[in-house]
């Protein structure tokens, strides 16, 4: 009777156990998926072609870049970018008399 009931204490630890070893291995999101992704500055473009990391040295001057995800870069068209960097300009352009340069958000 003892030895069946520490098979089952150990048959509940090993459950919990396993519980916990899968938790961990979920993947997690919001944040920690977010600043995993690489995001490309779709407004610029690398003489290869390719799209520069998003973010920018010097934060006073300049536009500011328009972010996407890689993936979601590699299927946009190149019409689709401009017309987006060209909305995000224009909201730019618009939100700067007299609220300051702040980054605006345009789809």
């Amino acid at each position: 009777m003892e030895k069946r009931k520490e098979k089952e204490e150990i048959m509940e630890y090993l459950l919990l156990f396993e519980q916990f070893i899968l938790e961990e291995k979920k993947p997690k999101g919001g944040l920690d998926k977010w600043f995993k992704e690489k995001w490309v500055d779709i407004s610029k473009t690398n003489a290869d072609g390719t799209h520069p990391p998003c973010g920018r040295d010097d934060a006073d001057k300049g536009s500011y870049p328009k972010c996407r995800k890689v993936r979601v870069a590699a299927r946009m068209t190149d019409k689709e970018k401009k017309a987006s960097t060209r909305r995000k300009r224009k909201v730019e352009k618009e939100g700067s008399k007299g609220s300051g340069r702040k980054p605006n958000y345009a789809k």
